[in-house]
């Protein structure tokens, strides 16, 4: 048996499969698609089916010079009834053009060491349009996927006609394939394509030289593996050889996919959101020609993975849900195909010495689904992901039917939230740091209700006004002298810190985080406090400080997904424009070009402009959402400052075109603060409305002790928010007599009576007879840590399940964590957290180790905080 089974992998090894692998999911009712998706290939003669594979490299990235629609050089199509041209999908101009002759060539070696020659138009400033090349790359895709195409009409009727056309589309792929050249292929960058073969000393960094793809992620085309497989059973590849006179099969897999395999994995890892894409074809390719090493190099590659790039709560270190869920997609894919994997008899992995068998990648990996609820957590209530960072503003998901307050702690982003179907609110506030695809948008906040995205993030676009997403002033945050925050390596940090979180009370939630290390050569105080209440229609109140800089604007932008409108009874005049004196501003050119070194570039976005000078006291300025929704923010300054209305580009309405940009635009204020101290406070009570909502009053009390105290009354019900009175201090309720200390307090009254009391922080309320009292942080020593837990020294009571304790290192950075469990043992308290605690902890040596992304090292005692509410 042992001698047989041996042999059965000798053959697969040597390029005989036995039988499909994989066999397709294809029945007769999918007979009529797939007909009409191979028609134009099967009316093709054999010979001219084979002379539309090209036999020179393609481009994805060649500009329309026509005309300005589109986006990222993505402009040029093809189709089969104009076989010999591409044309615009904005203007139709078609290429090759008279208007744009392509009289210029460049000729190269390729890795046979012929001679090609790759025609091109050149523009003024001497780039260089390969329309030819951008023709090739269309038409090779389309083959590779009517091959796949016709091994599935294969599957569903047996017919062999269909067979032998995808088996004769492979086989000339793998003829031409290795001739093929090398070539680096970006949008706005010039292309180059390289002389000769390529060895992985010469190969760019990050995937970036490439034959098939734009980088060689996805070069390894799993169309065609699964064309290949499928068409093991037909018996093609046995006929083709004795036609041919060569083993058609055996060519396959080694010039086109063992070529192109090896070059995927001879290039350097960089654990990037790229990595898990081609480990799903790999393992394919594995499973299908029998190669066990395609299998375990991306299972040993995913370990390593794990830990490099996600944050211990399990989140994507990028921050952005989009590229979290296209990481987790890839990965899900690489698990579903390795599934019930067994290694040849024998079998050791010569790197590892490891043995796969019954293969369950959901099993090694539990963080995978841990991952998956984190990633689920982070979407609108219209099923979009939160648009934080480089995500995609469409919808992505179901709706959800309920919204809760959540945190992910590693990854530094916090929603606040409640209500079910159209009744759903969220308001969430973020302070990750910059780890690629990340904004400068420390501390900016993004509200959701009645059933719009009220003060919106743009999110990820791939037009030429890129540059403006992902600068800070086009987010609801603070500028600081008209500058971005910075964003840096991970080992030099701009992520924020969390100072509490507390969702636990049924009508009061709130969140507060430094974010100064975004503006770390700037601010010495950047931190902002959001506190929602809720009875049956929640607002926020909204505390941004800010001490640093010469001047100090805090931004709320509105809809982005309709023409939001921005109203005041405030008078303004018209303002020319917000650009520092003397800069002369043009628009970005392409999406690389995002000028963010350049202090005042983004204010060059900001249109239609009108500035008043702001009182002391409120000023409610509306942000409408088209005719039924929008948010009045009430503005509680001390007099001074500047009130700016205008608009700036939303960019999702313009559907991907950079020819739509200036079309649409939202509403947007700045609130500027020039005070010679140079200490802002920012406070505004943020109060969503639809076309029903009662309208809040809404009053600023001045009273000494407190950095803010506000009022708000709907006719019935009022409220009283204090923040950070670290003394007790009395606060004018009505007729009544109300003291408060602590972080945050609210008091609510009603008919004259305390209907609701919340506090956070040392002290508490009293008010009449009635008491509310608060205890300060409980603050210990990190005795040690395990993979789930942490044993605090001198703890006298536990921390409650679900509150959040923070570890605070003695350089200043915090990880919080959620309690699971606490209880008492010898030496302290074992708190059990929901993440895993991501570290190690030498106690001896007083060093913490962060194991998960970004694996940060700290020197000194490590604290341990939480504060108890009371409600």
């Amino acid at each position: 048996m042992k001698r047989l089974a041996m042999c059965v992998w000798v053959c697969l090894l040597a390029g005989t499969a036995l039988s499909t692998v994989f066999p397709p999911e294809v029945s007769k009712e999918d007979v009529a698609s797939l007909m009409r998706a191979t028609e134009w290939v099967r009316s093709l003669d054999e010979d001219a089916l084979l002379r539309l594979v090209p036999e020179k490299t393609g481009l994805r990235f060649t500009d329309c010079p026509n005309c300005e629609g589109g986006r990222q050089e993505g402009q040029l199509a093809w189709t089969p009834e104009h076989p010999d041209e591409v044309y615009c999908r904005y203007c139709k101009h078609s290429y090759p053009s008279p208007k744009f002759p392509m009289n210029k060539t460049l000729r190269v070696r390729n890795p046979r060491g012929e001679v090609q020659e790759y025609p091109y138009w050149e523009d003024s400033k001497g780039y260089r349009h390969f329309f030819l090349a951008r023709h090739d790359a269309e038409v090779r895709d389309y083959l590779a996927e009517s091959a796949r195409s016709l091994a599935l009409l294969w599957a569903a009727t047996g017919e062999r006609t269909y067979a032998r056309r995808a088996a004769l589309i492979l086989f000339r792929f793998a003829q031409v394939f290795p001739g093929w050249c090398y070539r680096y292929d970006m949008p706005f960058q010039q292309k180059e394509f390289f002389e000769g073969d390529i060895t992985p000393a010469r190969l760019r960094y990050g995937y970036r030289t490439a034959r098939w793809s734009h980088w060689c992620y996805s070069d390894l085309r799993q169309e065609l593996i699964d064309a290949y497989d499928w068409l093991h059973d037909s018996g093609i590849f046995t006929d083709l050889s004795r036609e041919k006179g060569v083993n058609v099969a055996k060519c396959i897999e080694r010039d086109l996919f063992r070529n192109t395999a090896d070059m995927v994995l001879a290039n350097p890892e960089t654990y990037h959101n790229m990595s898990p894409s081609p480990w799903t074809s790999l393992i394919l390719l594995g499973r299908v020609i029998g190669e066990p090493h395609y299998v375990h190099e991306p299972v040993r590659r995913m370990r390593e993975f794990f830990d490099r790039r996600f944050f211990y709560d399990a989140s994507w270190a990028e921050g952005s849900p989009s590229y979290w869920w296209q990481v987790l997609t890839n990965m899900g894919n690489a698990a579903r195909m390795l599934r019930g994997y067994p290694d040849p008899p024998f079998y050791r992995d010569p790197v590892d010495g490891t043995r796969l068998d019954n293969a369950n990648i959901s099993d090694a990996f539990p963080e995978l689904e841990r991952s998956r609820r984190g990633l689920l957590k982070m979407r609108l209530p219209d099923g979009r992901r939160v648009p934080v960072h480089d995500t995609w503003p469409a919808r992505a998901e179901d709706p959800t039917k309920e919204s809760r307050p959540y945190l992910l702690p590693a990854l530094g982003h916090a929603c606040l939230g409640g209500g079910t179907g159209d009744r759903q609110f969220q308001f969430h506030l973020t302070w990750s740091g910059g780890y690629i695809h990340a904004h400068a948008d420390n501390l900016s906040l993004l509200v959701w209700a009645y059933g719009r995205e009220l003060l919106s993030d743009i999110g990820y676009t791939h037009t030429r006004y890129h540059a403006w997403t992902v600068h800070t002033a086009s987010h609801n945050t603070v500028v600081v002298d008209g500058e971005n925050q910075s964003i840096r390596a991970p080992e030099l940090g701009t992520a924020g810190s969390l100072r509490w979180f507390d969702a636990s009370s049924g009508w009061v939630q709130t969140v507060s985080a430094n974010g100064a290390r975004g503006y770390a050569e700037k601010a010495k105080l950047y931190r902002r406090t959001l506190i929602v209440v809720n009875h049956d229609e929640p607002y926020a109140v909204d505390v941004f400080e800010v001490e640093g800089g010469r001047t100090r604007d805090y931004f709320l932008h509105g809809d982005a997904d309709t023409s939001s409108l921005a109203e005041t009874s405030l008078k303004l005049s018209i303002l020319p424009t917000l650009l520092p004196s003397g800069m002369k501003w043009s628009p970005p050119l392409n999406e690389a070009e995002t000028r963010m070194e350049q202090p005042g570039y983004p204010y060059g976005f900001l249109r239609n402009l009108r500035e008043g000078a702001m009182p002391p006291g409120e000023v409610p300025v509306v942000l409408r959402a088209g005719n039924k929704a929008g948010i009045s923010a009430n503005l509680l300054g001390n007099g001074g400052g500047r009130l700016v209305l205008g608009t700036n580009p939303s960019i999702r309405l313009a559907d991907e075109n950079d020819a739509q940009l200036e079309k649409f635009q939202r509403a947007f204020l700045m609130w500027r603060d020039a005070s010679a101290n140079g200490k802002s406070l920012f406070a505004a009570v943020l109060d969503p409305f639809s076309e029903h909502k009662r309208v809040r009053r809404v009053r600023r009390i001045p009273v000494k002790g407190a950095a803010l105290v506000v009022e708000v009354s709907d006719g019935t019900r009022t409220d009283y928010i204090v923040y950070s009175a670290p003394r007790r201090v009395a606060i004018p309720a009505g007729g009544l007599k109300a003291e408060f200390q602590g972080a945050v307090g609210v008091l609510s009254l009603n008919a004259g009576k305390v209907e609701g009391a919340y506090a956070l922080g040392q002290g508490g309320w009293r008010c009449g007879s009635f008491r509310r009292v608060s205890q300060g942080p409980s603050s210990f020593e990190l005795k040690t840590a395990d993979r789930e837990s942490l044993l605090i020294a001198g703890a006298v009571d536990a921390p409650p399940a679900g509150a959040v304790i923070r570890l605070i290192t003695s350089d200043g950075w915090v990880y919080p964590y959620t309690v699971a469990s606490a209880a008492r043992e010898f030496g302290g308290i074992r708190v059990r957290v929901q993440e895993l605690t991501g570290l190690r902890f030498d106690a001896a040596q007083k060093r913490l180790r962060l194991v998960s992304f970004p694996g940060r090292e700290h020197q000194g005692p490590v604290r341990v905080e939480w504060l108890a509410p009371s409600f």
